[in-house]
């Protein structure tokens, strides 16, 4: 009777963990296809039909990774179609609004700055659209050197100063005295610093303040950028990062850019935020 009871016991062990064994792994797959995580393949079952399930979910993930690099393609087509013509637009309206066509008015004028200032705003989704797609293919080349942030901060303030004084927004710098050097490729890093920096420009109040601290976290460094807002209600906060869903800060590709260039470095970058309150996006990265 002992015996036949722990045969029994030991088979129905047995026949469970050779049912639970691949649920857990297709639980595990559908949630890294809710991330948008498509390569790795499910092993097969032995029980049949977990086996036509794990083949299926395999096939949907093939067609999926392959819709994404066709859609991929065909954004980095049509980007780099569209540059071309764009910038010619733009070089030509900037050659009339220095006077090489002749003397304009000032209609003229207003009307050539609006198609200048347009031009370069599709130029710079243009540029979001090629870097993602090189990002996503893994094409994108990085350089790292051994560097510090804080110059970065300051370079990027400088270069949006107008925009900042445009708004007359304080700026609040705080950077610990032992920040170290870290391995980077300093001009991403400034194309993440503009991004996430623009952004607290666009939805701070005028006279609003924006604030950047830069801490050493245990075997980190950490770059906070804080503004006074409105805040992001949390489930919009949940998807913050997903390229094209955050079209409240722009296009929806600089926060997706701002993401795939910390992690190539081997960082972590997260929002915190509440209606009314302001937002603050901290980026690491290993020190």
């Amino acid at each position: 009777t002992a015996v036949t009871l722990f045969l029994s016991v030991a088979i129905a062990v047995f026949l469970t963990r050779s049912i639970t064994k691949p649920i857990k792994m297709l639980r595990q797959k559908t949630r890294e296809i809710a991330k948008g995580f498509y390569g790795r393949q499910i092993n097969l079952s032995s029980l049949p039909e977990i086996n036509e399930l794990a083949a299926d979910i395999n096939e949907m993930c093939r067609k999926l990774t392959e819709t994404d690099r066709m859609k991929s393609d065909f954004f980095s087509l049509m980007s780099h179609e569209l540059r071309t013509p764009l910038t010619s637009i733009k070089e030509g309206t900037t050659l009339l609004l220095e006077g090489r066509g002749g003397e304009i008015n000032e209609m003229q004028k207003k009307l050539l700055t609006i198609i200048n200032e347009e031009s370069n705003r599709l130029i710079s989704l243009i540029n979001s659209i090629l870097d993602l797609s090189k990002m996503e293919a893994g094409m994108l080349e990085y350089r790292f050197i051994q560097a510090d942030v804080k110059p970065l901060i300051d370079r990027t303030l400088m270069e949006i100063e107008p925009l900042i004084k445009a708004k007359d927004i304080r700026t609040e710098i705080t950077a610990s005295p032992d920040i170290p050097l870290v391995r980077i490729d300093p001009e991403r890093i400034l194309q993440a610093l503009r991004n996430l920096i623009g952004n607290a420009i666009k939805f701070s109040p005028k006279k609003g303040t924006i604030k950047i601290t830069v801490d050493r976290n245990q075997s980190a460094i950490e770059v906070s950028v804080s503004d006074n807002g409105p805040g992001i209600p949390s489930e919009e906060l949940l998807r913050i990062f997903d390229k094209f869903q955050s079209p409240k800060m722009g296009t929806g590709l600089g926060l997706a850019i701002a993401k795939s260039i910390i992690q190539s470095h081997g960082g972590k970058i997260w929002a915190e935020s509440a209606p009314g309150r302001g937002s603050t996006f901290t980026f690491s990265l290993p020190a």
